[in-house]
C-alpha cells in the first residue's frame, strides 16, 4: 500500500483495528469484506491468523502522493501467489462526491450498522422510510423506528 506520508502516519500499525491499515487489510483479505463488527474485534489483533495475514501487508510513505493532497490518494499493488502482480490507484476514496456509493451499498452499510442495535425488521422499516423521505408527512412518524422496542 502506497499513502500520502501524514496520512500513512494515521493508519501505519495502530493498536487500533479500525485505523490500522495492515490489520484491516489483512481482515478484508480473510474475510473478503470489512463489517462494523470485524474492524473493531479488538481481540482478532491477536488471533495468529490475523497476524500472519497482517505481516504480508507493507505500508510504502509516498512523498509524490504527499504532494497531491487534499486529494487522499492510495496506491495497492498485490503479488499473487503464482507471481501476478495487480495494480490499483485510487484518486478518490469511496463514498465521497467524486466516487459515491450506489444506492446498495448505502444500505447494505445501514444495515450493517443498525440491524445489530434495532433488530433487522425494524432496521428494514427505518431504510424503506429513509429511501422514501418524500412521502413522509411529518418527521415525528420516524421517531419509533429510531428507538429500541
Amino acid at each position: 500500500m502506497r499513502l500520502a506520508t501524514d496520512e500513512a502516519a494515521i493508519v501505519n500499525n495502530r493498536e487500533i483495528p479500525d485505523i490500522c491499515l495492515q490489520h484491516m487489510t489483512a481482515v478484508m483479505m480473510m474475510d473478503k469484506t470489512v463489517t462494523f463488527n470485524s474492524a473493531h474485534d479488538k481481540g482478532r489483533m491477536k488471533d495468529p491468523a490475523t497476524l500472519r495475514e497482517r505481516d504480508k501487508v507493507k505500508l510504502i510513505l509516498d512523498d509524490q502522493l504527499e504532494r497531491l493532497m487534499p486529494l487522499r490518494v492510495a496506491i495497492v499493488e498485490v503479488q499473487l501467489t503464482d507471481g501476478t502482480h495487480l495494480t490499483e490507484r485510487v484518486d478518490n476514496v469511496r463514498g465521497t462526491p467524486k466516487n459515491p456509493m450506489t444506492t446498495e451499498e448505502i444500505v447494505a452499510k445501514a444495515r450493517d450498522l443498525i440491524a445489530p442495535i434495532l433488530g433487522t425488521p425494524q432496521c428494514a422499516s427505518l431504510i424503506q422510510r429513509v429511501l422514501n423521505l418524500e412521502q413522509v408527512k411529518d418527521m415525528r412518524e420516524l421517531r419509533p423506528l429510531l428507538q429500541r422496542i
